[in-house]
């Protein structure tokens, strides 16, 4: 459905370029990641896990800010879903928010598909925000629980102790 209505309005000239970029990005599971190798035309190096949190773009060269959806995360950039994007090569400041901590880096666009979104990559992270980067990583991967999850465990591990005493005696 996505496609169809992106193919919408494009030249068949244009409609050919597009749809070969878009069939070459491979569709994975939440949580999941993408292992291929990048062929000669890509440039992506490092692993991608589907991930979804709120971003804000801000062109540098101007006040203009555009929200967006993050998609698909790495450690060298994301893909942000977007009904209005920036053209490819516009240096821009990113800011992502999710389960309450912030990331903030500077950044460029790679592609532009217009009315679908961005690929982004981080051009400099600092050591802080690249530890925020580093947790929301090892969370989707499974490695660590999620901040969010903190205070639930923790009820559960208390109501754990209340059940085992009623049942147990």
């Amino acid at each position: 459905m996505r496609l169809a209505l992106f193919l919408v309005g494009l030249s068949s000239r244009n409609r050919q370029c597009r749809l070969s970029q878009m069939t070459s990005i491979p569709k994975t599971e939440v949580g999941s990641t993408s292992k291929r190798r990048p062929s000669e035309g890509e440039r992506r190096f490092a692993e991608r896990f589907t991930f979804s949190a709120v971003a804000e773009i801000m062109n540098v060269g101007s006040p203009i800010r555009v929200s967006a959806r993050v998609s698909d995360i790495s450690r060298s950039g994301c893909y942000l879903d977007a009904i209005n994007v920036f053209a490819q090569g516009t240096k821009i400041r990113l800011t992502i928010c999710h389960a309450n901590q912030q990331f903030d880096a500077a950044a460029t666009v790679v592609y532009s598909l217009p009315d679908m979104g961005m690929g982004i990559t981080f051009d400099s992270v600092d050591a802080e925000m690249s530890a925020v980067l580093d947790r929301w990583i090892a969370e989707v991967k499974g490695e660590i629980v999620p901040l969010g999850n903190h205070q639930m465990l923790s009820n559960m591990m208390s109501d754990y102790s209340r059940v085992e005493r009623d049942v147990l005696g």
